[in-house]
């Protein structure tokens, strides 16, 4: 037991700083169950760790007092679909349901975060699973040989959520507790808005808001070629280019039949929540990804992948994980995708998320300060599907929350702002359903301006992309060249694995992943000059590339990206999509 009580004490002293998040909810150590004790120890020994060496992952949010379970504003918006209860009632099964949830994005973020601690960390963890896996109250571990390896812990976390669920299930008092604390906090810092006095300050910043949106209606309304100075550069799902060479048949869409049973949920689910399946997935992200034609001016317009490379020049350190340089490889382009969800009508609809990452934002040519650049930057495509496979509306925005913009199909009519003034909803351009060309629909094609990155056109491509041409020299609107990209999780960017060097492998070395993520859910390094200028609209670090989770998208206004009712709010959606 003696190697327990560093870290043990770590945590008592970390944790009080954050002791609404760590701390056991309604557990009374004298009367509770010996392994239920020594799994809120455990968290707290965790949380410590985590806590103490900066890998906390940001993307859902932690629950008071429940250090097992983390929530993010689909799931807090679930508690609608509870049965009404009072104190004494046991849970039902939606109860148990949204409480898996909960349980199932911790354990995503402890994977995460659990990758990436250090090496010294993970060993005194060890030593307090090891503790409880030779008592007599505890089940052994699996993984006894490598008690430090990060598949250990995380058994060791995943058998005392499973503990603590049970617990909360059993306990209609705590239960309640939990019910009450489902709630995620808005990205705005009220304190900013009062401080720069908004109520004044949000009419200019509104009027810029306005200025930029007429501009951006001209641009989406033209088929223009390339700027002087660039060249039109075509990126396209591997189906679509390279597959399509060799296996003709990978390009074969989803038909409506597909797209309604992969979206249906399942029976079993009460709360009925759309789950594809992992095959089913790949096939929904592969028939709805974009094609992009981006306006190339440098290499800062070419799309990558991100990598975490070792600093020239600096000498290996236990602690080296600092020298560090996040980076984007533009000689590997990818396309970033991930799954989220949103409400309609009580329906759960399934939506599907691609983000293209890009080296910076470079300044714009000639100018003497340009408040916008600064490294990384990126486009963020989204596609919200009805019940029947119809896409409803899509839209889009860079990864710092910034230029969230709506692109609705005939499925999907406007409601006007509850607010004369705020940012709401802005529409450049209202899109049909996908033609077909041959029987085959065709692909979304986003046309991506240079330097800014801004979403300038969306249009329609054929599904195949040829990568021959019969003419030496295309169209002047057409792109010089096409390319496949790579597909790549974005939770992968939570733990990215590390530049490594041969010294890695000397005692004392680094984790062997990162989060390109702070614990407060930014990328570091990626601020801009316009964060001061902008921060008296309430949002920290204007500008800065962010964790899926952390995107406030108005300045004027208060919208979040992942808020469960953002199309509720202001689509109408036809119901001929809806019905069974």
């Amino acid at each position: 037991m003696a190697a327990r009580a560093p870290l043990l004490g770590l945590a008592v002293v970390l944790s009080a700083g954050c002791a609404s998040f760590t701390a056991p909810a309604l557990i009374d150590r004298a009367v509770a169950a010996p392994q239920d004790v020594q799994c809120v120890d455990w968290y707290a020994a965790l949380d410590a760790a985590t806590d103490g060496t900066g890998v906390r992952d940001a993307g859902a949010m932690r629950v008071a007092g429940f250090a097992h379970l983390r929530v993010d504003r689909f799931t807090a918006s679930l508690r609608d679909k509870l049965p009404a209860a009072n104190a004494s009632q046991a849970a039902s099964a939606a109860h148990a349901a949204l409480h898996q949830r909960l349980v199932q994005l911790d354990l995503e973020a402890r994977a995460f975060e659990i990758a990436n601690l250090p090496a010294a960390a993970r060993k005194q963890l060890a030593s307090i699973a090891l503790d409880a896996a030779n008592s007599t109250a505890a089940p052994a571990l699996n993984a006894l040989d490598a008690p430090d390896a990060p598949d250990a812990l995380l058994q060791r976390t995943r058998q005392c959520a499973s503990r603590l669920a049970a617990l909360d299930l059993a306990t209609p008092q705590r239960l309640g507790t939990l019910l009450e604390r489902l709630d995620v906090p808005d990205s705005y810092t009220t304190s900013y808005r009062a401080l720069g006095a908004y109520a004044l300050t949000r009419y200019p910043f509104a009027a810029g808001v306005r200025q930029l949106e007429a501009q951006r209606l001209v641009v989406a309304s033209a088929d223009s070629p390339p700027p002087a100075g660039t060249r039109r550069l075509r990126y396209s799902p591997p189906s679509g280019v390279a597959a399509a060479t060799t296996n003709p048949s990978s390009t074969a869409h989803l038909s409506a039949a597909d797209l309604r049973r992969i979206l249906t949920p399942p029976p079993s689910d009460p709360l009925q929540v759309p789950a594809p399946s992992p095959a089913d997935l790949e096939r929904l992200f592969a028939h709805f990804a974009p094609s992009f034609d981006i306006d190339t001016a440098s290499d800062d317009d070419l799309p990558g992948t991100l990598a975490w490379q070792p600093t020239a020049g600096t000498a290996h350190t236990a602690s080296s994980t600092t020298a560090q340089s996040l980076g984007v490889d533009t000689s590997a382009p990818a396309l970033y995708r991930q799954t989220a969800t949103t409400r309609y009508g009580g329906a759960s609809l399934l939506q599907l998320v691609y983000t293209l990452w890009f080296p910076a934002r470079p300044a714009a040519p000639g100018a003497v300060l340009d408040l916008l650049a600064g490294k990384l930057d990126g486009v963020v495509w989204r596609v919200t599907l009805a019940p029947d496979g119809t896409p409803l509306v899509y839209d889009s925005m860079h990864p710092c929350g910034c230029y969230h913009w709506f692109y609705p199909t005939p499925a999907a009519q406007p409601k006007p702002a509850p607010q004369a003034g705020i940012e709401w909803a802005f529409i450049p351009q209202s899109l049909p359903h996908a033609p077909a060309n041959a029987g085959q629909p065709q692909r979304m094609l986003l046309r991506i301006a240079p330097v800014s990155h801004f979403v300038d056109r969306v249009t329609y491509v054929d599904r195949v992309t040829p990568v021959d041409r019969v003419t030496p020299e295309p169209p002047a609107n057409e792109p010089s060249s096409t390319t496949p990209y790579a597909w790549r999780d974005y939770h992968s960017l939570r733990a990215l694995p590390l530049g490594l060097t041969s010294a890695d492998s000397l005692p004392g070395a680094p984790p062997a992943s990162r989060s390109v993520f702070n614990p407060q859910g930014f990328i570091d390094g990626t601020d801009r000059a316009e964060r001061f200028v902008f921060w008296p609209m309430g949002i920290a670090r204007a500008g800065s590339m962010r964790q899926w989770g952390k995107h406030a998208t108005a300045f004027v206004g208060r919208r979040h990206f992942d808020d469960a009712t953002l199309m509720e709010q202001r689509f109408n959606f036809a119901p001929a999509h809806f019905a069974p």
